[in-house]
């Protein structure tokens, strides 16, 4: 996974464990910025990272679900992370993530 896929999934980490930690406007921009994928994608990475009240679900589970490999699955995450990373809509919020952290600390 490069760089800017990893920062993305941090970001989504963090939003999964505590949606309140990044506030409101942030986690509707990342609804938003998660919608410029398909919709089975989008779900996908809902579940995975436990976004937007879905509890995480291991690569087990959905690769289950979806009746494919949790390697196919893992490789899948990764391609729609790496679609979200450089796109100009995760350029334009990825510095409120930043912003957002600090004041956290």
């Amino acid at each position: 996974m490069d760089d800017l896929s990893k920062e993305l999934q941090d970001y989504l980490i963090r939003l999964g464990k505590d949606e309140k930690s990044v506030g409101e406007k942030l986690a509707g921009y990342t609804r938003q910025l998660i919608n410029i994928l398909y919709s089975s994608d989008a779900r996908i990475l809902e579940e995975y990272y436990g976004l937007f009240g879905n509890e995480p679900q291991s690569l087990d589970q959905l690769s289950a679900r979806y009746k494919t490999t949790p390697d196919i699955m893992e490789k899948g995450i990764e391609a729609c992370l790496r679609k979200i990373a450089v796109s100009p809509e995760w350029q334009q919020i990825k510095p409120m993530t930043k912003l957002r952290a600090i004041k956290l600390k």
